[in-house]
């Protein structure tokens, strides 16, 4: 599953918000490889994007309404997408979206207390055929659906995604990743975190279940929640998060991943290396945002398109979420993605002018 364009209005904050996946003109190198719909190299769109950003500028809530929206397809509930109504205005989106084939599908719609009005549209994807020209062959199927948001998703097909925890789901499904491919990456990842937790087993009398090992000490997995926390460092802890969501990437295909934060207490090196091995991991027609506030992530010999910048930025009376890719300022390969940030040429550093009060206040 591909995202290849989102608007939200009225929508967790999100006022006339749009963001865009696709780019125009093929790379000559990239690290990441191959970005393009796999069959179509001309329809091209980002792989993997670093989401950066200071707090409250919609990271999570981003995909956190990106789920709602995927999940009211793929369980045909509408009731995921009555999540998005404030009780202000009514909530509007639209999602464009490659699942199974060459089908672009957009999905419209708007939500107003307890009424969903949604609308579907799509257009077959020619072999020369780049999303631009793509989104100008939609066709309006929504009278084909008869109100039937089942119909909806048999029209769409089966959408696999993984989003992260604990913001934007509650737990991470162990069910689907397979069980030694997870029980390596634990071993891996928590056994570089703390080399004293080297001991991991999978567990004979619980389902979905996973033993560590520290002297006398057990320290139990099950069903991806960690139940004795408690005895953990909080970097271990992420870590054990960090390890299902990889073991996740690990073990399946032509899937959508959104991964929120997870590496707040994990040394920056880690979090750059089990990022190059997600990225090294993304099949065809995959695709992994990534947010972060690590700045030593920008010094990666990523593509410049890679590199998302939100921020919030007053509106009037209001404010406005909006989101800038470094390649629409950075044209040369030589230009640093962080010595640009760190000048604010995103506009996405925090206001720290309030704190100057506090240089005046006598001891």
């Amino acid at each position: 599953m591909i995202i290849l364009n989102i608007k939200l209005n009225h929508v967790y904050g999100f006022d006339d918000f749009q963001l865009n996946f696709t780019y125009p003109r093929k790379l000559s190198v990239s690290l990441i490889g191959e970005e393009a719909l796999a069959g179509r190299e001309r329809f091209r769109y980002k792989k993997a994007i670093i989401l950066m950003g200071t707090n409250a500028t919609g990271k999570t809530s981003l995909g956190r309404a990106l789920l709602k929206i995927i999940s009211s397809v793929k369980e045909a509930n509408e009731a995921f997408l009555r999540d998005l109504y404030s009780g202000d205005q009514p909530a509007e989106f639209l999602v464009d979206f490659v699942n199974e084939g060459y089908t672009l599908h957009r999905i419209k719609g708007s939500v107003e207390g307890e009424d969903v009005n949604l609308h579907y549209y799509s257009a077959e994807i020619g072999e020369k055929d780049s999303y631009e020209m793509a989104v100008e062959k939609l066709i309006d199927r929504t009278a084909d659906l008869n109100g039937s948001i089942k119909e909806l998703k048999k029209r769409v097909g089966v959408l696999e995604y993984r989003f992260a925890y604990p913001e934007i789901e509650t737990s991470l499904r162990v069910s689907d990743v397979k069980k030694d491919v997870l029980l390596k990456t634990l071993r891996a990842v928590i056994g570089t975190l703390d080399p004293t937790l080297t001991d991991i087993s999978i567990a004979k009398d619980l389902k979905d279940s996973f033993v560590i090992r520290r002297r006398s000490k057990e320290i139990i997995i099950q069903e991806g929640k960690l139940l004795n926390r408690e005895l953990m460092s909080s970097g271990t802890a992420e870590g054990i998060d960090v390890a299902v969501f990889l073991a996740s990437m690990l073990s399946k295909r032509n899937c959508f991943y959104y991964c929120d934060e997870h590496f707040s207490y994990i040394q920056s090196d880690i979090e750059k290396r089990i990022f190059g091995l997600m990225v090294e991991r993304l099949g065809a027609n995959e695709q992994l945002i990534f947010t972060t506030h690590n700045t030593d992530m920008l010094n990666l010999n990523l593509p410049k398109h890679t590199f998302a910048f939100m921020r919030k930025e007053i509106d009037g009376t209001d404010y406005k979420v909006t989101v800038s890719f470094a390649s629409d300022y950075l044209k040369r390969h030589t230009d640093s993605v962080k010595c640009a940030m760190e000048n604010d040429v995103f506009g996405s550093l925090p206001d720290d002018s309030l704190l100057d009060d506090l240089e005046v206040i006598e001891p």
